[in-house]
């Protein structure tokens, strides 16, 4: 009796070992890895054995020395960022999932023993093996490597989203500094402006109407220059938390954008060239993982009504001293749960993923076009000012510098011409920071990383303009 029992004990323990056998030990950061060095070039370092260690700056100092590329600080924010690392975490939970799909459950033991007792005191025992966990072994497992690749493609699209974040957060940040220096120039030239028409003003020599004109295009500048330094801080301070910095951390970016992809003849690709990586696009591929799992999901869905069947030993001994043993058996009686529930879930799962498939199929088609065209939008319009608008601003300023020196213009018609020329420079460095940040967004668009995000969901705060009143100064305008 005890050898065929045995036999069996074998035979669960063989299955369990083989099914724990096919479980990553590296948790699919592998993968992960050689994914995000093929689309970006960087490569992501984590070791879940590693204890954790609040976050410091001093690591950090030295890393920032020096002028920081934009591929330097996503190298720095993929090592970094908190919010990055616990999603990377979610591959050990991934793969303890996977675990649990390889690996049967344990046995039941079960006994009783009555008092008093007769001759012997009397009991009864058993042990019981779910039989549903061995025959749908091979399909468990199936679902769980399933649910593990849509996993590791949800993880990988995280990193890449993140890393596409972090360009156009530096983007951003730099276009801010070179923005602010413009506009401090803009508004130096109206101080230069304002003051000099206070002295004629006092001289007698332009009216009070030139005086407040002068005056009112000074304290306008003076607005936006404290709106363009604000926006400079909240854009580096964006950008130091991507890196994982605590304080404000000094932080030095290159002084110009490089616009070598704004050379003259350098075509930017074609709709064929970016529709060919269509098949290869990570959301995509994580439709494709779910439709998987959801139809590997179907057929346990169907037996799940006898998810309680079970085989087993049983052994009883009586008052009297008498024992007995036999084989025992657990069969679920479908008589109210006949597996209806599941198996319309399973099937509308299965509908809902495989139509979401289908529907990325379009939208995926329609973003790549879309950010196509938005590109290149923001690179006619940088080649624009680039190639005429500050070039004509260039030459107004040096006319009327001539006409100012043969005294045939004032020295506010000087400074309004240099307003111009950094006005116009200002236009070009927002111009090709939105060619940058569409750049970025394409790369994202055709990589099938856009919307995916290793940042928390955070409700956004309201934005108050400067320039439009409050809605309580408007119920009280109204009034």
């Amino acid at each position: 009796m005890r050898q065929p029992w045995l036999r069996g004990a074998w035979v669960i323990a063989a299955l369990s070992a083989a099914g724990c056998a096919s479980v990553p030990r590296d948790a699919g950061i592998g993968d992960v890895q050689n994914a995000v060095e093929e689309q970006s070039g960087q490569r992501i370092a984590w070791n879940p054995a590693q204890p954790i260690e609040p976050p410091a700056d001093e690591p950090l100092r030295p890393l920032l020395e020096g002028e920081i590329t934009v591929e330097r600080a996503v190298e720095i924010a993929l090592a970094n960022n908190r919010d990055l690392l616990a999603t990377l975490e979610e591959l050990g939970v991934a793969r303890a999932d996977l675990i649990a799909a390889s690996t049967i459950r344990n046995p039941i033991f079960d006994g009783e023993i009555r008092f008093p007792g007769g001759l012997a005191n009397p009991f009864e025992i058993g042990i019981t093996q779910t039989l549903i966990d061995l025959f749908q072994l091979g399909k468990q497992r199936a679902l769980g490597q399933a649910e593990f690749e849509a996993a590791r493609l949800r993880v990988t699209g995280a990193v890449l989203g993140f890393a596409a974040e972090v360009k156009a957060d530096y983007y951003t940040s730099q276009a801010a500094q070179q923005a602010l220096a413009q506009q401090r120039t803009i508004t130096a030239a109206a101080e230069a402006s304002a003051g000099l028409a206070r002295r004629q003003h006092d001289a007698g020599n332009i009216s009070d109407l030139d005086l407040e004109n002068e005056q009112v295009l000074y304290e306008r500048a003076k607005l936006d220059l404290a709106r363009s330094e604000l926006e400079e801080l909240q854009t580096r301070e964006r950008l130091l938390s991507d890196l994982g910095a605590l304080q404000a951390l000094p932080l030095t970016l290159p002084s110009q954008t490089p616009p070598a992809s704004l050379e003259e003849g350098e075509p930017e690709r074609s709709l064929e060239e970016l529709e060919a990586a269509f098949p290869r696009r990570l959301d995509v591929s994580l439709a494709q993982a779910v439709v998987e799992a959801a139809r590997r999901a179907l057929p346990l869905a169907r037996a799940s009504v006898y998810d309680e069947l079970g085989l087993g030993v049983h052994h009883e001994r009586e008052p009297e001293g008498k024992g007995t043993t036999g084989p025992a058996v657990a069969i679920p009686i479908p008589l109210f749960d006949r597996g209806l529930a599941g198996r319309t879930r399973a099937v509308a799962n299965l509908r809902m993923a495989e139509q979401r498939l289908h529907a990325l199929t379009i939208n995926a088609r329609s973003e790549t076009r879309a950010a196509r065209e938005r590109l290149l939008e923001a690179r006619a319009r940088a080649d624009y000012l680039r190639n005429v608008i500050v070039p004509r601003r260039q030459r107004i300023l040096s006319l009327t510098q001539l006409e100012y020196n043969a005294m045939q213009r004032g020295v506010f018609d000087l400074i309004r011409a240099r307003q111009g020329l950094s006005d116009a420079l200002r236009e070009q460095v927002l111009a090709i920071r939105d060619y940058w940040l569409a750049r970025t967004e394409l790369d994202a668009a055709v990589s099938g990383v856009l919307g995916f995000s290793a940042r928390p969901e955070r409700p956004e705060l309201p934005r108050m303009d400067l320039f439009e009143p409050s809605p309580q100064q408007e119920s009280k305008e109204n009034e």
